[in-house]
C-alpha cells in the first residue's frame, strides 16, 4: 500500500480531494513491537481519503554500502559487562547505522516523489538527517527516550556513555515540527530531559486493531476448566518471565495451565506447561492464544510502553503487571487487572490466586479493559489524531534545497 506530499501552507480544501491526497513519507524502525506497529499504520491509513502515505521501513532497498556500515557498526563487545554499562557504545553505534540507512533511502524517494510532510518512528532515524527535517515538515514519533533508556539500563556513573544518543536526540526534537510520545511517561521525559516546548509534544496513545483481536464471551469462559495462564515476549529474562514460570510451578502447576508465546530458548517439561514459538502478531494461533486465556501476565522488569497489555485487555482479559513506566497509563489498578512491583513473586502469586479464585472478576475486570482499548487504545483512533497533526504542519511541495547525497 502507498501513502505520499513538501514548502507553503496547504489550503484545507485541497486536503479534501481525493485525487490530490495529502501525501506523507513514513520511515519505520521494525524490530520488537515497532513492526506491529508500523503493520497496524499501513492497514489504518488504506481507507484515508484524505491523507496518502508511503510507508517503508528503514532498511528497505538496502546499497552495499549501508550493509557495510551496518555490519561495521553493530557489533558486540565480548565482556557482558561492558556491554551492559554500555562501555562499547554500542547503542549509539546502531542507532547511528539506523539514522544512516533512513537517510540513504529518504533520499532516494525525495528525488521519486513530492511530499508535504515527513513521518520518522523512531526519533533515532533522524539522527542523520536534520537537513531534511529542516526543509520538509517533520512528525518524529518515540515509545521511550534514550536518557529513560539509559536510566533504567546503565549505572549512573556511566551516563555519560549515552552522551551522543542524548544530544543527537535533541537536535532532533528541536529539528521536528511535532514530537508524539505513545505514553505521558515519554511526554515527560522529551519535555524535561531535553527541554523541549511542551507544545511541541503530543501524546496519541497508540492502539490495536480492535476488531480482530475481540474477546469470547467472558460469562460462558468462566466456566472453563483449567485455568489459562498466558504470558508474552521473547526477551524472556527481561519482561519476568522467570518468575511467571517459577511461581506457576511452585503454586498453580497442578490445578491451571501456563502458556508462554516466546522464541526465548526456555526448557520445561511440566505437562501444563506450554511453549509456543514462531507466532506473528494477528495470525490464527495468536489470536486464539489470546482468546483461550483467563488473564494476561508479564511482569516486566523494564518497558517503553508494553503493546501486549493493551491487546490482552482488547482479549477482555484481566492484567497483572508491574507499576512501572508507562504501564500505569493502561493498567488500572483493581479495575483492569493488578500492579506488583518487579520480581515480587509473592504478590504476582496472591493475584493470580485471586483472580483464579474469582472467575466473575476476571470478566469483570476484563470487560473493563475492553471498554477501555475500544475508547483509548484503538488504531482507528490513533491513524485518525496521526492525520491531523499531518494536515496541521503540512506545507505545499518544494524540493529546492534537499541535498542529493
Amino acid at each position: 500500500m502507498i501513502i505520499h506530499d513538501r514548502l507553503n501552507p496547504i489550503s484545507s480544501s485541497s486536503l479534501t480531494d481525493k485525487n490530490n491526497p495529502l501525501k506523507v513519507l513514513s520511515l519505520m524502525e521494525k524490530h520488537m513491537g515497532h513492526g506491529t506497529y508500523g503493520e497496524l499504520l499501513r492497514k489504518g491509513f488504506q481507507e484515508s481519503t484524505k491523507i496518502a502515505v508511503d510507508f517503508y521501513w528503514y532498511h528497505e532497498q538496502r546499497q552495499l554500502d549501508t550493509k557495510i556500515i551496518r555490519r561495521l557498526l553493530t557489533p558486540y563487545f565480548p565482556n557482558q559487562w561492558i556491554q551492559k554499562q554500555n562501555l562499547d557504545l554500542r547503542r549509539f553505534r546502531a542507532q547511528i547505522s539506523f539514522a544512516y540507512m533512513a537517510r540513504k533511502l529518504a533520499l532516494k524517494l525525495l528525488k521519486q516523489q513530492d511530499y508535504s510532510v515527513l513521518h520518522l518512528h523512531t526519533y533515532i532515524l533522524g539522527f542523520l538527517s536534520l537537513d531534511l527535517m529542516e526543509k520538509i515538515p517533520t512528525v518524529v514519533s518515540l515509545d521511550m527516550t534514550s536518557y529513560q533508556a539509559a536510566k533504567e539500563k546503565t549505572d549512573p556513573q556511566f551516563m555519560w556513555t549515552y552522551a551522543p544518543n542524548l544530544w543527537l536526540g535533541k537536535k532532533v526534537f528541536q529539528a521536528a515540527k511535532r514530537i508524539v510520545t505513545r505514553s505521558q511517561w515519554g511526554r515527560q521525559s522529551v519535555i524535561k530531559d531535553y527541554n523541549i516546548d511542551p507544545d511541541k509534544v503530543k501524546v496519541v496513545y497508540p492502539g490495536v486493531d480492535i476488531n480482530k483481536l475481540t474477546p469470547p464471551d467472558l460469562a460462558q469462559k468462566e466456566a472453563e476448566k483449567p485455568f489459562k495462564i498466558l504470558f508474552v515476549g521473547n526477551d524472556f529474562d527481561r519482561k519476568g518471565g522467570y518468575d511467571v514460570l517459577e511461581v506457576f510451578l511452585a503454586n498453580f502447576a497442578e490445578t491451571a495451565e501456563l502458556h508462554l508465546m516466546t522464541n526465548a530458548a526456555i526448557e520445561c517439561q511440566h505437562p501444563n506447561v506450554f511453549l509456543h514459538r514462531g507466532i506473528s502478531a494477528y495470525s490464527k494461533e495468536w489470536l486464539e492464544l489470546y482468546r483461550q486465556a483467563h488473564v494476561f501476565v508479564m511482569p516486566t522488569i523494564f518497558e517503553g510502553f508494553g503493546w501486549v497489555f493493551i491487546e490482552a485487555m482488547s482479549a477482555g482479559l484481566p492484567v497483572i503487571a508491574t507499576n512501572i513506566n508507562a504501564i500505569p497509563e493502561m493498567v488500572q489498578e483493581g479495575e483492569t487487572g493488578f500492579l506488583i512491583q518487579p520480581g515480587d513473586r509473592a504478590a504476582l502469586s496472591a493475584k493470580l490466586r485471586i483472580l483464579q479464585d474469582n472467575p466473575s472478576l476476571c470478566r469483570q475486570m476484563g470487560a473493563k479493559g475492553r471498554e477501555i482499548v475500544e475508547q483509548t487504545f484503538n488504531v482507528q483512533t490513533h491513524c485518525h489524531t496521526l492525520a491531523n497533526i499531518f494536515q496541521e504542519i503540512a506545507v505545499a511541495p518544494n524540493t529546492k534545497g534537499i541535498p542529493t547525497e
